[in-house]
């Protein structure tokens, strides 16, 4: 395999994974350790990746690449399903956190449908999108992320602390064989994590273009979460 084909292969793997090792690379791509190691030492420089933990992920500028409306595109038809799913355990009256997810913004059309509701949610465009369908929605505070449409940071963390919510309805970019949740972005995990920890029940949202798949940071255990709906079975060992 020639340098710029592997170079290219190794970014499209991360933009599936979010992390890959060494090992994983060059028993993926047919190539030695050693000339995968090359390869990411010239793909740093040139700001495409990092080194992180043992292996690789994409760098801040490269992983954002996929906007919010082209994410909200990606495995439309699946998220619609999950998210139909966890809608029945909508309840008039509930006091409901929505994290930044597009998983999680398909939610939005089955809230807008059960009386006296109210979200808490850092994700901008679900939150104007609750607003359009009359739902009682409170913008979580805090730095907005450049080109994601979402805030993050002490700000948003501290103002989820002061809040109890009755349910919170999350997604994250992979899921590993064991049931470890990951993400590869600190502080959308950070967020998560906080409101994880001030809700009553904790739903996990996840698409199969997610599953066998491993991120840097860690959010929880399957075995963590009160239910979980995905749109195909995956066996968790």
């Amino acid at each position: 395999m020639k340098t710029n084909e592997r170079e290219q292969k190794i970014l499209e793997i991360l933009r599936e994974r979010q992390f890959a090792s060494v090992s994983f690379l060059a028993t993926n791509l047919y190539t030695s350790p050693s000339s995968i190691r090359r390869s990411l030492t010239r793909m740093q420089n040139a700001g495409l990746v990092r080194r992180n933990y043992g292996g690789v992920i994409l760098s801040d500028n490269e992983k954002k690449t996929a906007t919010p409306d082209v994410r909200i595109e990606q495995q439309k038809s699946q998220k619609k399903a999950v998210a139909q799913k966890a809608a029945a355990l909508l309840r008039p009256g509930m006091t409901v956190f929505l994290d930044s997810s597009t998983t999680c913004a398909y939610m939005v059309e089955h809230i807008a449908q059960i009386s006296d509701i109210t979200v808490f949610t850092n994700n901008l465009r679900t939150a104007a999108k609750l607003v359009e369908s009359s739902v009682d929605t409170y913008c979580i505070g805090g730095h907005c992320e450049k080109n994601a449409a979402l805030t993050v940071g002490r700000y948003a963390e501290g103002m989820i602390r002061e809040l109890c919510a009755d349910i919170f309805f999350f997604s994250s970019q992979a899921i590993s064989k064991s049931g470890v949740i990951t993400d590869c972005s600190a502080e959308e995990t950070a967020i998560r994590k906080a409101m994880f920890e001030n809700a009553k029940k904790r739903v996990f949202l996840c698409d199969s273009s997610k599953f066998d798949h491993t991120s840097v940071h860690r959010l929880c255990n399957i075995k963590d979460v009160d239910e979980y709906f995905f749109d195909k079975d995956f066996e968790i060992n």
